[in-house]
């Protein structure tokens, strides 16, 4: 069998695997006592080791399972381990970078023994009486045994096992062990497809008794049912009934949202052409593939979907190692995880949240003495979340240190010319944009965490190109809170059309509350700018015209207004026309220099003609 094949598929459950041993250890860190976090670390780790016997790479097998058996001792103590807790978080490390060197065919250059040695040291100065001895691995069955007749044998891999094909094929291989197989149902081949479920059967010739045989094959692992003689195979009904799933390479996915997205640029111009026609079966064929793209759209668009906690696992091995680092004590906490965005999306999620995470514990949140002299509990709360809010995703880094000191930045925005000369108070808006400017630091002194002004301004470059914005709030002793909103997803959106002199800008419906004629005897002033009195509430203006640089001559009589929203916030955007809506594919953007940062993307229309794509977080 060719488990070269599975490799791909053990480097993913590898990583989830290691990743829950991750967060077992951090459990057990913040509980010593506590049975559970050992428990979980036990079963991540025997799943781990199954999998790095399935796939023949024995140096990681003899390392899981070393642990395994030093973590079997200590289900019964939980708290006589808090010393190997290190220990462990290394053996971790150690088997992450093995898992790489393995599948680079390297596992036997893999070197454990200063690992192993440390788990027979620790494990023997860890008991009072020293009596703990880790045992080896149990010996595979002696060679094939002769005589007695053959008897049908029915096995079931357990459903959420990976990798069924190569377990299957171990069971058979202990199966052989014992006698001889015959007549078996299906053929190996069929264990190396996508689709296998996990239930075979075969004849086996052996003088062993049903409860050998039964061990022998439960010993291969993840063996759910031996099941002997004319036992019932599992109802047709339920096999059918079983959800069917399999792995596709991100790349095809990619391909595939980047057809639809020609499909749907096809179909505006299919639209356009139809309405310009009298021809009715061209209107009929025109809406029918209008219903079909979008339907396509959506399927590939949740397939593309995936839960956020596939970024989030790697998050309290970070933030734990580095508050340890700076001397701190953080809780870090965790929710949503299970909130889905697209996986381009999330992909490059991950270094924004580093740096927000880092500035938490290396700016937010203080010392110990200094929270225990502040009246606060001595070990910090950092915690972020996600949630979904409509089309979009809510990303927040929330800690309860000391806040952003408001008055050592106003002296910043006021020579930025952010606020005039005479401002006493820095807005939320301004904060972040002073944050963000390259090179500006609240942090004292450069250290190797932070101090060089790079991290925000990283931060929002990576989150606008992402089509999504940053928001701060924050005050004094309480702690700040950063929120990224995101879009779900970036391939397809439907916006508004809008004109603006003659040129056509597209703003998404997601950003949009409502469009309304703009009244000039409506209009007033907000703290120094120009405001829309809309039902008794006073909304900020944004000119398009004028924030563009547009010129020429001003269409005549009344104008419309877009009402945008981003979280709390809103804005009236004046605009010549509003010209329609049209499903665009977003295209990705580099401004050149000099540009405003007004716009998040780029889009062909259904006519062939480029359009810009309005960033609403960027306008109120």
């Amino acid at each position: 069998m060719d488990l070269s094949r599975y490799a791909a598929l053990f480097l993913t459950e590898s990583r989830e695997q290691l990743s829950a041993c991750g967060q077992a250890l951090l459990d057990w860190e913040r509980t010593p006592s506590a049975v559970e976090p050992v428990v979980s670390l036990f079963r991540a780790m025997h799943t781990f080791k199954g999998m790095a016997a399935a796939m023949g790479y024995a140096n990681l097998t003899e390392l899981a399972h070393r642990t395994e058996s030093v973590l079997d001792l200590l289900r019964s103590d939980p708290a006589a381990g808090r010393e190997l807790i290190d220990l462990f978080f290394r053996i971790t490390d150690a088997l992450e970078q093995g898992v790489a060197g393995a599948m680079e065919g390297g596992d036997a250059k893999l070197n454990f023994t200063p690992l192993l040695a440390e788990l027979d040291q620790a494990s023997v100065s860890t008991t009072p009486t020293g009596s703990w001895a880790i045992p080896a691995r149990a010996a595979e069955p002696a060679g094939p045994a002769a005589g007695a007749g053959a008897r049908e044998i029915r096995v079931t891999i357990r459903s959420g096992a990976v990798m069924k094909g190569a377990r299957a094929m171990l069971a058979l291989r202990r199966a052989e062990s014992l006698g001889s197989v015959t007549a078996l149902r299906p053929q190996p081949a069929a264990f190396e497809q996508e689709d296998f479920d996990g239930h075979f059967s075969f004849m086996l010739q052996t003088p062993a008794d049903e409860n050998e045989i039964t061990a022998a094959l439960r010993a291969s692992g993840e063996v759910a049912e031996v099941a002997f003689g004319s036992a019932a195979a599992e109802p047709a009904a339920e096999a059918a009934a079983r959800g069917r799933q399999i792995r596709i390479d991100l790349r095809r996915l990619d391909a595939l949202m980047n057809q639809v997205g020609e499909l749907v640029v096809a179909k505006g111009r299919l639209a356009e052409l139809a309405e310009a026609s009298d021809s009715p079966e061209l209107k009929a064929v025109a809406t029918r593939i209008s219903r079909v793209t979008g339907d396509l759209h959506g399927e590939v668009v949740q397939a593309r979907m995936t839960p956020v906690w596939q970024v989030f696992d790697r998050f309290p091995r970070v933030v734990r190692d580095l508050a340890r680092q700076l001397g701190r004590r953080v809780r870090f906490e965790v929710e949503g995880e299970e909130t889905q965005l697209d996986r381009a999306i999330l992909d490059d999620l991950g270094e924004p949240l580093i740096h927000l995470l880092r500035n938490a514990v290396d700016h937010g949140v203080e010392r110990p003495a200094a929270r225990k002299k502040a009246g606060k509990p001595e070990e910090g709360l950092i915690r972020i979340s996600a949630a979904s809010d409509r089309t979009t995703v809510l990303i927040r880094v929330i800690d309860d240190g000391k806040g952003i000191d408001r008055s050592r930045v106003l002296p910043e925005a006021i020579a930025a010319g952010m606020l005039p000369a005479g401002a006493t108070e820095v807005p939320d808006d301004v904060l972040l944009r002073v944050l963000s400017r390259p090179g500006y630091s609240t942090a004292e002194k450069v250290t190797d965490v932070s101090g060089r002004g790079m991290g925000m301004d990283a931060v929002i470059s990576k989150v606008r190109a992402l089509g999504g914005s940053v928001e701060v709030q924050t005050a004094p002793g309480t702690g700040s809170t950063f929120t990224l909103r995101l879009p779900m997803t970036l391939a397809i959106v439907r916006a508004l059309l809008a004109r603006v002199g003659e040129e056509r800008y597209a703003i998404p419906l997601s950003g949009i509350a409502e469009t309304v004629e703009f009244l000039p005897d409506r209009v007033a002033a907000l703290e120094g700018r120009e405001a829309y009195v809309l039902r008794d509430t006073l909304v900020p203006t944004v000119r398009l015209r004028d924030r563009f640089g547009v010129t020429g001559a001003r269409p005549a009589g009344r104008v419309p207004a877009v009402i945008v929203e981003v979280g709390d916030r809103r804005a009236a955007l004046v605009v010549d026309a509003l010209v329609g809506q049209q499903e665009i594919v977003v295209e990705p953007f580099d401004a050149p220099k000099g540009t405003l940062p007004l716009f998040s993307g780029a889009t062909i229309l259904g006519d062939g003609a480029p359009a810009l794509i309005v960033d609403p977080a960027a306008l109120v």
